[in-house]
């Protein structure tokens, strides 16, 4: 598989964690089709970067329209006829909450990965998520974990911040409560917002962004842990 900059260079969107991948051209119109209207480019090109840590059984939660990859299952409250057919979508609908989230649907130590993106941000106690993630994972599985960066991320209650917001992430809050969790090695964290930084958003993109008050998608990180 090509390194991740050559593939922002060459402008692919990696869609599973084996190196296949599609133009941003074409990553637009599979969003269109779906009506996944709200999904960006710009989110691909950061799951570029982890997306080779989701190999094997594993969930995505909260989806949305854009599962890192057909073959993850993806959890998301959002499920309807949009997701039916669509390989991005979510497959397990649970009740919408802003406290946490149990996956009882999945034995202890039976999935090598949990992907997550734009989520934890959204409940209370995204601690009890984390401690849940690595009980569903196998020894050696990952946890992979994107979140809005509050260093570029406007705070909660001020202007252009997400009103749905339960805390403000920095990777040393997320380090925090992942050493509260479990033992794990850390694989990466914090790289993806520098190696982004001269990524210009497609129209398509910025339209998305102006509509969320924002100049810029790049205000995410990243966390990627392998349980021990």
């Amino acid at each position: 598989m090509a390194s991740i900059d050559q593939q922002i260079v060459t402008g692919r969107i990696i869609i599973s964690p084996y190196g296949d991948s599609v133009g941003i051209a074409d990553m637009e119109r599979i969003f269109d089709r779906a009506g996944a209207a709200n999904e960006t480019v710009f989110r691909r090109l950061e799951f570029n970067q982890v997306i080779s840590y989701t190999r094997g059984v594993g969930i995505d939660i909260g989806c949305g329209l854009s599962k890192v990859h057909s073959a993850a299952i993806g959890i998301d409250f959002q499920l309807g006829t949009k997701d039916f057919g669509y390989p991005f979508g979510a497959n397990i609908k649970v009740h919408k909450n802003n406290h946490s989230l149990y996956f009882p649907w999945f034995s202890s130590e039976s999935l090598d990965f949990v992907f997550t993106s734009h989520c934890l941000e959204h409940f209370s106690h995204p601690e009890i998520i984390i401690e849940e993630s690595f009980r569903v994972l196998k020894a050696g599985g990952f946890l992979v974990i994107v979140l809005p960066d509050t260093r570029f991320y406007p705070v909660r209650g001020s202007s252009a911040a997400n009103p749905d917001h339960e805390w403000d992430p920095y990777p040393e809050v997320l380090m925090d409560i992942v050493n509260k969790a479990a033992q794990f090695k850390l694989i990466m964290l914090d790289t993806i917002h520098n190696i982004l930084k001269n990524v210009e958003l497609t129209e398509r993109d910025r339209t998305i962004a102006q509509q969320y008050g924002h100049e810029s998608l790049n205000f995410s990180f990243e966390g990627i842990f392998q349980k021990v």
